[in-house]
């Protein structure tokens, strides 16, 4: 028999529970349904990720990254003290190493005040050898609300109160067919599984623009996946670094560049994530090819415009991607005392960058609607920092735009 549910729910990572949650909480008779085509929750980015909870001063002042971010640490913060999950406000710099990095670091200062970050402040090289005494540069901000957390155990808590809740996870079923009717949504997967719903919000990562074209939309964006690769230090190395240390972004790029992060549940010491092109969206080997991948990234002429414009950049990344001693020249800009001996292989994980037909790599979040359905296009870093707060922007978005009548916010 067809199962029908008020909302079904496309995508079982942070963002997807999240969304989940905030439902859950606010239209607590909502019969709910999570589908992913993983075997488990939280399997690509957000468990992926370098663990990082983000302050909110990169972000671009007015930008739904900057507020949602902001809005979302009370709240993250809040489930981490309530759930004994482990977390640490550790604090972090984001170092200038050359001369000409100060008026950028002077800018993300500035950005990061008008954002209202709390403790944030400019310091010479004196003061940042006091909070990391292995660390070598010119100027610094010093970043004390950033910390760390694991969100993969973020995720996994979500959904046990989810299930406790009553709300259905149907694992390892991808969505390949979604059909949007004048009074509901209809959904089959590639194993044969069907259900229907009143509302549908998918929030699939980098699966979410195939999702909004199975549905019949047509973005002119495309996902287009960046693989990005960690390196470890050694055990007999990590004392060089005691918490978090980054370097001055690139304004024209959605990437933090390659930076040091403590984390919280080994004490392990990451460093990365570089950005390389991926040859396939799901799959964690350098190697890994898929065809459809591929043709999505060459049909679209937005990578196209996009390589044009930025291929020195992609082709350093490579290059420090193959050549483990460029990369080791790299990291000894902020910590020179680091040799190849103290270098280890590391994880890594793939990024959802959403690239416009311009060109244009979309660094906000962003979301298209279709009938009865909420596609969450775009949600990069730092989603899982914002993902309570991106949740309850959605799920206000659906009241909007469904008329759906929700209870105030609980957190």
């Amino acid at each position: 028999m067809l199962q029908s549910y008020d909302v079904m729910i496309v995508g079982a990572g942070i963002v997807g529970l999240t969304v989940a949650r905030e439902l859950a909480q606010r239209w607590p008779d909502a019969r709910l349904l999570i589908l992913d085509q993983e075997q488990e929750l939280a399997f690509h980015q957000s468990g992926r990720n370098s663990g990082v909870i983000h302050s909110g001063i990169y972000y671009r002042p007015g930008s739904l990254k900057a507020r949602l971010t902001l809005e979302s640490r009370a709240v993250l913060l809040r489930f981490l003290e309530e759930e004994r999950l482990p977390y640490e406000l550790s604090g972090k710099l984001i170092v200038a190493v050359r001369p000409e990095e100060a008026a950028k670091l002077h800018q993300l200062y500035e950005n990061g005040r008008v954002n209202g970050v709390a403790g944030i402040r400019l310091m010479g090289p004196d003061e940042m050898r006091e909070i990391e005494p292995h660390v070598r540069g010119l100027e610094a901000i010093y970043v004390s609300s950033t910390g760390i957390t694991d969100y993969r155990q973020v995720a996994l808590r979500v959904g046990e109160r989810l299930i406790e809740r009553g709300v259905r996870i149907q694992l390892g079923e991808r969505v390949n067919r979604i059909q949007i009717q004048s009074d509901l949504v209809a959904v089959e997967t590639t194993t044969g599984f069907r259900a229907t719903g009143r509302y549908l919000i998918a929030a699939a990562g980098i699966q979410t623009d195939r999702l909004a074209r199975a549905a019949g939309l047509q973005p002119k964006s495309r996902m287009v996946p960046v693989r990005g690769n960690y390196w470890t230090l050694s055990p007999q190395s990590r004392h060089l670094v005691r918490s978090l240390i980054y370097p001055v972004p690139d304004p024209r790029l959605p990437f933090l560049g390659v930076h040091f992060t403590r984390r919280i549940s080994d004490q392990a010491v990451w460093l990365g994530p570089n950005a390389v092109l991926a040859a396939h969206r799901t799959r964690y080997r350098r190697r890994a090819v898929n065809l459809r991948d591929v043709a999505d990234i060459a049909g679209h002429p937005g990578f196209w415009r996009l390589a044009r414009r930025f291929w020195r950049y992609g082709a350093g990344e490579w290059y420090r991607d193959h050549w483990i001693a460029a990369y080791l020249r790299q990291v000894q800009e902020y910590i020179p005392e680091l040799t190849r001996r103290d270098l280890n292989p590391g994880p890594f994980g793939i990024r959802a960058q959403l690239v416009d037909a311009n060109g244009a790599m979309v660094d906000d979040f962003r979301m298209m609607r279709a009938g009865r359905a909420l596609f969450v296009l775009n949600a990069p870093s730092p989603a899982a920092t914002a993902s309570f707060a991106i949740a309850r922007h959605v799920v206000e978005r659906g009241a909007e735009e469904f008329g759906w009548t929700l209870r105030p916010p609980t957190d």
